[in-house]
């Protein structure tokens, strides 16, 4: 049996939409749970996250923006054991959009740096880390939704991860990935919301 419960919210963030100079705040959090029972064995899952992110229009067509990443998840595994993950990281990103409609596609690219550190609760306790390094291309659009409120979506199309993963009583264990599937491509969206115009926004 398998219950799901899912909960996300988009925090709205500010944008001038298009207009130089216009600055903006914002980000997404989420919150998902997952409950399994395969067997004897109880699965229990529950995982959060937090996105806030700044940046401006540099041009009434190229925007640039500093994110922060906070993620965590717990998984529990009865009566095994329980592993705990906190993320920690930052992305920088700039984005050309195209076209003057209310719809306007962009392309993009991305960088984003992560930390995380897990533990184990099985009796006897274990630690590890990962750090991983993202570059990727990416597209999506923004829809006007008012002159202060728009829409963005965008997903990775292409991107180069490197990552290194250790513990404390294994020897650090390094990877990298480059293509269509690389980590770090996945779908996001958010809302805008102006808080500093640029020229011609009331």
């Amino acid at each position: 049996m398998k219950k799901t419960i899912l909960l996300a919210t988009l925090i709205t963030s500010a944008i001038a939409f298009g207009q130089k100079g216009s600055w903006y705040l914002g980000g997404s959090t989420g919150i998902s749970s997952i409950i399994t029972h395969p067997r004897s064995i109880i699965s229990k899952s529950a995982s959060w996250s937090f996105s806030p992110e700044v940046g401006t229009f540099v041009s009434d067509r190229v925007q640039i923006g500093l994110g922060l990443t906070l993620n965590g998840y717990r998984n529990s595994f009865v009566p095994a054991n329980i592993l705990d993950n906190m993320q920690f990281g930052g992305r920088i990103y700039g984005r050309y959009i195209f076209g003057e409609a209310r719809f306007k596609p962009f392309a993009g690219i991305s960088t984003n740096y992560l930390g995380s550190t897990s533990t184990i609760n099985s009796g006897f306790g274990s630690n590890g880390r990962l750090n991983t390094f993202n570059v990727s291309l990416n597209a999506g659009f923004a829809y006007s939704v008012s002159p202060r409120f728009s829409i963005f979506g965008s997903v990775g199309v292409l991107g180069f991860t490197h990552s290194r993963a250790g513990s404390i009583k294994k020897p650090d264990q390094i990877s990298s990935s480059f293509g269509f599937n690389a980590p770090a491509n996945r779908l996001t969206i958010g809302f805008y919301y102006t808080f500093c115009t640029g020229k011609g926004v009331e």
